[in-house]
C-alpha cells in the first residue's frame, strides 16, 4: 500500500504560481502596442478607399461629358455648346469642378482635341484632379 503524507501534498500546492503583477503588465503593453499598430493600419485603409471613391466618381464625370461631347458630333463640339467654364458637379458628398476645352485643328485639320478636366479637394485639402482627352474628326 502506498501512503502519500500530508506533507508532500502541500509540497505540491505550494508549487503552484499564478501570473505576476509584472507579467500581465508586459503583456498588457504587448498587446496595446499591437492593437495601435492595427489601428493606424485600418486608418490608413480608410483614407485610401475614400481617396479611390472620389477618384472613380471624378474619373465617371469626366468619362460622361467626354461622351456628351462625342454624341454631339464634331460640328456641334462647340465652346458656345460646352462652355470651358467650370461646372461644379456634386456626387458622394464632394463637390468636383468640371472644365472642358474643345481645340479646333489640333492635333491636324479637321480635327478637335476634347479635355475634360475634373477638379476636387481631400479631406485634407489635398487638390486632386482627373484630365481625360479625346480627338474628334471630321
Amino acid at each position: 500500500m502506498v501512503r502519500i503524507s500530508r506533507k508532500s501534498r502541500l509540497t505540491t500546492v505550494s508549487k503552484e504560481r499564478g501570473f505576476t503583477l509584472i507579467e500581465v503588465l508586459v503583456t498588457a503593453l504587448i498587446l496595446t502596442t499591437g492593437l495601435l499598430g492595427t489601428l493606424g493600419l485600418a486608418t490608413g485603409v480608410i483614407r485610401g478607399n475614400f481617396f479611390s471613391k472620389n477618384l472613380t466618381s471624378a474619373t465617371a464625370i469626366a468619362q460622361t461629358q467626354l461622351e456628351a461631347v462625342q454624341n454631339r458630333g464634331y460640328v456641334n463640339a462647340t465652346t458656345a455648346n460646352f462652355p470651358a467654364a467650370a461646372v461644379t458637379v456634386s456626387m458622394g458628398n464632394v463637390n468636383f469642378a468640371r472644365t472642358t476645352t474643345i481645340t479646333n485643328d489640333s492635333p491636324s485639320a479637321n480635327t478637335k482635341t476634347i479635355s475634360v478636366t475634373v477638379s476636387w479637394a481631400e479631406s485634407n485639402n489635398a487638390a486632386r484632379s482627373v484630365s481625360l482627352q479625346t480627338i474628334l474628326a471630321q
